[in-house]
């Protein structure tokens, strides 16, 4: 009997005023360059949310329960993030445009946690793609960091940046047309502090295309 297999994206939500910063900057970069996905909304429903990555994993549906009640816990004794951003970036082959964030040693172990609790639940689900695009049964094979990752987790982008993980936390701004090249030099960019701003919530969603989180299935407060 085949199981139905929920593909999610768990992250870390903004608050709401940073959020609507996030989607307003969306919006004015999509003006400058062909977009492909932008931020457009936090509420849940079909929507494409600003969000931190911390784990993209398949959980069986009738595991979804428990997925939840575990991060739950996981929430309920994690203080909120306040972060600062350090630039942007852009990966023009595969079309992303992004706002990186300092990588803290309490955000490495929300990483760690959320890992801990929820792999067990994938068994041997790996997602079908990666948010380029990307066959996972295919990238399960590279050698390195990200394959390691990849066999241990079933996602690549996992571990401390600092001690050569490959956990960068970035909130993805756009998702362009590949191959266009955005001008991080351009003097009409906003400041950086602009994005500066505290994530209170782990969110569970279903995972969109390009990795985005396309529908908020729960949002879990994070303590205090």
């Amino acid at each position: 009997m085949e199981h139905l297999i929920c593909e999610l994206n768990l992250a870390l939500i903004p608050e709401p005023e940073l959020a609507s910063r996030h989607i307003a900057f969306s919006k004015e970069m999509a003006g400058r360059y062909p977009p492909v996905v932008r931020l457009n909304g936090v509420v849940p429903r079909v929507a494409f949310a600003p969000h931190i990555t911390l784990y993209q994993v398949p959980v069986p549906l009738e595991r979804l329960g428990d997925m939840h009640a575990a991060l739950a816990n996981v929430a309920a004794e994690t203080p909120p993030f306040s972060l600062s951003a350090t630039e942007f970036g852009a990966n023009a082959e595969e079309g992303s445009f992004e706002v990186r964030y300092i990588a803290p040693a309490r955000l490495m172990e929300l990483q760690d946690d959320t890992i801990r609790v929820v792999n067990p639940l994938r068994g041997t689900l790996l997602l079908e793609r990666d948010p380029a695009g990307h066959l996972l049964s295919k990238r399960s094979e590279e050698s390195g960091t990200a394959g390691d990752n990849i066999r241990r987790t079933g996602f690549d982008a996992v571990g401390d940046p600092a001690q050569g993980g490959l956990f960068r936390p970035h909130v993805t701004l756009d998702w362009l047309e590949p191959g266009v090249t955005v001008d991080l030099d351009a003097e009409n960019l906003p400041s950086l502090s602009d994005f500066d701003g505290t994530f209170v919530a782990l969110g569970i969603f279903v995972l969109g295309p390009y990795g985005t989180c396309a529908q908020r299935l729960a949002e879990l407060d994070l303590a205090g």
